[in-house]
């Protein structure tokens, strides 16, 4: 209990301290009464502080009323409300002048030619930062050069390779149960797990399989897991799409009764 007294105690003080005009009337209030403060510090007894304190510092109820309480507030007033307006003006008129020196000083160093030392320096810095831009121009030139040269042996590999989806020379003869394979793929909503397939195909497991991994090895059918189904799921490539459109209707009363 003792503690939190003296804590807001402290806290009251120490707001009281912060405002401006308390602050300006206790240093006011010191020196108006340095005297005071001397007698009061100073090694006398305490009759003898109490008497110096009667007879030099406050020796009438004026000195009281005029040491201890008008001049320090009116002191502390002036301080506040009237030194601002010349402190403003001084600190301008201090900027004003601080700027004029700095044009000055920069006028001159624009004025003053370079040395020869600073302007070799210059060109040489100008030439080491061309240098280095023009290597990293290059850099990335060879860059995108190889990048060039592995998509052009990336899309001749792919007319190369007769599993991709535009080959469409040995997607034309497929035969008849392949057919209905994509028929039925296309049953299923374009997404159809092997399982499935096998079940309601009309030939043999044996043959069944065999006829999917024709169709994806021309490129009509992708095979891939899926975690959903727990099962390889067949879909079709865009060349299955298009050998569909074009062929299934043709063949569609040979392909059901195969």
């Amino acid at each position: 209990m003792f503690e939190q007294i003296i804590k807001s105690v402290q806290s009251q003080i120490s707001e009281r301290t912060a405002s401006p005009l308390m602050g300006s009337v206790l240093v006011s209030w010191c020196l108006w009464n340095y005297k005071f403060l001397v007698i009061l510090f100073s090694s006398a007894s305490v009759l003898r502080t109490f008497e110096l304190v009667e007879t030099i510092a406050f020796p009438s109820l004026s000195a009281v009323l005029l040491k201890g309480i008008l001049f320090p507030v009116l002191t502390a007033g002036v301080y506040i409300f009237l030194y601002p307006y010349p402190a403003k003006y001084v600190y301008e008129f201090s900027r004003m002048r601080q700027k004029e020196i700095n044009d000055i000083r920069r006028r001159i160093e624009e004025e003053t030619p370079m040395t020869i030392e600073q302007s070799r320096k210059i060109k040489s810095d100008l030439a080491r930062i061309e240098a280095e831009l023009s290597e990293q121009i290059d850099r990335k030139d060879r860059e995108i050069e190889r990048l060039k040269a592995q998509l052009a042996n990336l899309q001749s590999q792919e007319q190369e390779d007769p599993s991709t989806e535009g080959s469409t020379s040995s997607a034309s003869s497929i035969e008849p149960s392949q057919l209905f394979m994509l028929r039925l793929v296309e049953k299923l909503k374009g997404r159809a797990p092997e399982k499935v397939l096998v079940q309601r195909g009309t030939q043999s497991q044996v043959k069944t399989e065999y006829d999917l991994g024709e169709l994806v090895r021309n490129g009509l059918l992708k095979r891939n897991y899926g975690s959903a189904e727990s099962d390889y799921v067949y879909t079709f490539t865009h060349t299955g799409r298009s050998y569909l459109i074009t062929h299934a209707n043709d063949s569609h009363d040979r392909t059901e009764g195969a």
